[in-house]
C-alpha cells in the first residue's frame, strides 16, 4: 500500500528519472556519436550539449508504449527501426517540443529519419532548453 501511494505522489519529471538500471547503464555508455566518433564541438554551432539532449531524446523515445525493445534505442538507429509509424512519431514530437520548449515545423519532422538527426537537429536549436 505505502509503495502504491508514494508511486502516485512522484511527478512526470520524477518518473522519467525512474527508468530500469539496465537502461540507464546502457545510456551512461552509448554517449553521443556521429559517424563512429565523437561529434566535434565548435564555439557557435551547438547551443546545447549533445550528449545532454541526447540522453533526453533516448529516454523520452525507449519510454514510448510502441518502441519494440527500449535498450535497442541508440542514436543510429532509424524510427522505423524501432517500430514506430507516423502517429507514434507525432506523438514523440510533441513530446520533445515540451521538454525542450521549442517548436519543430513540420518540414524538420518529416525530413528526420534517425534518432541521430533528432539529437543533431535540437543540440545546434538555439531555443533548446
Amino acid at each position: 500500500m505505502f509503495n502504491y501511494v508514494a508511486r502516485r505522489l512522484v511527478t512526470r519529471p520524477q518518473r522519467l528519472m525512474m527508468v530500469q538500471p539496465r537502461m540507464l547503464t546502457a545510456l551512461q555508455y552509448r554517449g553521443y556519436f556521429r559517424d563512429g566518433g565523437l561529434m566535434p564541438r565548435e564555439q557557435g554551432q551547438y547551443y546545447a550539449d549533445p550528449k545532454d539532449v541526447a540522453e533526453r531524446v533516448v529516454r523520452m523515445i525507449a519510454l514510448h508504449d510502441n518502441v519494440k525493445d527500449p535498450a535497442a534505442v541508440v542514436p543510429g538507429s532509424t524510427f522505423a527501426e524501432l517500430g514506430l509509424n507516423a502517429l507514434d512519431m507525432c506523438e514523440i514530437f510533441i513530446g520533445i517540443e515540451r521538454e525542450f520548449d521549442l517548436e519543430i515545423s513540420e518540414e524538420d519532422c518529416e525530413a528526420m529519419v534517425t534518432v541521430n538527426e533528432l539529437i543533431e537537429f535540437l543540440a545546434k536549436h538555439p531555443s533548446t532548453k
